[in-house]
């Protein structure tokens, strides 16, 4: 079969779209199904999680079939079923927040010491020379991956938002594989396109759809939080990187942006960072009184647009430390921006608690 590129596009969408349509009517025999509940749930019916493994396993076929399996390093798919097989095991029996830890410290090690992936490099961030990072790049680089994947996964809160993420960021890795003419991560990348764009048909609220018919899991959601980590690293720092290390922090804005700033209002408050609560941005805007689909079409175009930003700042080869900078300026927008959110929720809640009490 020819390795053409985009035959791995159609292939992984034609792969996903028939393994969810298997996948899915076998659901709830297995207990991969979604009941809905209280707090931050806003579905209301049974909803089978069979996204994420019909996305890790059209993956996985299509990089058989299109014939780039060879091009990807098998850490990283020893790495993908040690994270997807904690994710449905997860899903099964919500495991303890230890565990899921350890596959993902070992999955990340093994993409290191394995795969040969390692954050060398911050790029010319500070000076006309790369910050390296010496003893401390397999640290971070575990880090990274570590915050990558708990990212995806602390956003895949409303339908359509993880997997829309995650697209965007991995649509324009593939369209700066294009044009640099860098193979080696062009048919990965379209061939995951294709098959988080089938799983997005079931999943995307649109006019004809007025809630998603299957979920990812977390088995989907830290799969794909890993995939990303794997194509952000091997795009920055491969021996013919694609873009600097800085591109990738405007590829993955949003998820980033949203885990640090939530995680960092609950260690304020003394709590757990991963405790669930209401303060992502897809809930801000839906208690502000957004419905879930304007929400995350919102999001989604807010991340493209700054992936595009990052994108049109590697066309134009501009300083590393300028693109850092700016980044680091947006952040503090969307910091302002939310927190501006949370006080109009509160005021809102708080107008409405009156009104009960009166």
């Amino acid at each position: 079969m020819s390795s053409s590129p985009m035959i791995a596009a159609l292939l992984g969408f034609g792969l996903t779209l028939g393994l969810i349509r298997f996948l899915a009517p076998r659901a709830e025999r297995y207990g991969l199904i979604d009941h809905p509940g209280a707090g931050r749930k806003d579905h209301t019916d049974n909803t089978p999680t069979v996204g994420g493994l019909a996305i890790v396993a059209g993956l996985a076929l299509t990089a058989l079939l299109a014939q780039f399996a060879g091009q990807v390093h098998p850490a990283f798919w020893v790495g993908l079923l040690m994270i997807a097989l904690t994710g449905t095991a997860d899903d099964l029996f919500d495991l303890q927040p230890t565990i899921k830890f350890a596959a993902q410290i070992a999955a990340a090690l093994l993409m290191s010491y394995w795969g040969g992936l390692i954050l060398l490099s911050l790029g010319d961030l500070v000076s006309d020379k790369p910050l390296m990072l010496g003893r401390f790049a397999v640290p971070l680089t575990v880090f990274a991956v570590i915050g990558v994947v708990n990212a995806i996964n602390l956003c895949d809160g409303a339908d359509g938002l993880a997997g829309g993420l995650v697209f965007i960021a991995v649509f324009w890795i593939a369209l700066m594989s294009v044009v640099s003419a860098n193979s080696g991560t062009l048919a990965p990348s379209l061939g995951l396109l294709g098959c988080i764009a089938a799983f997005l048909a079931f999943n995307l609220r649109t006019r004809w759809r007025s809630r998603a018919t299957i979920f990812l899991g977390d088995a989907g959601s830290l799969s794909l939080g890993f995939v990303l980590a794997w194509l952000t690293v091997d795009a920055a720092q491969s021996r013919t990187p694609l873009f600097a290390p800085v591109t990738a922090i405007w590829l993955v804005a949003i998820p980033i942006s949203d885990t640090i700033v939530c995680m960092s209002r609950r260690l304020a408050k003394g709590q757990n960072p991963f405790r669930p609560d209401r303060t992502h941005l897809h809930h801000i805007l839906i208690d502000l009184g957004m419905p879930v689909g304007g929400a995350v079409a919102l999001i989604l175009l807010i991340a493209f647009a700054l992936a595009a930003a990052g994108a049109a700042g590697w066309a134009l080869r501009m300083p590393e430390y300028v693109m850092f900078y700016t980044a680091m300026a947006v952040f503090a927008l969307y910091i302002f921006l939310v927190q501006y959110g949370l006080r109009r929720v509160a005021a809102g809640r708080a107008t409405t608690a009156g009104v009960h009490k009166i």
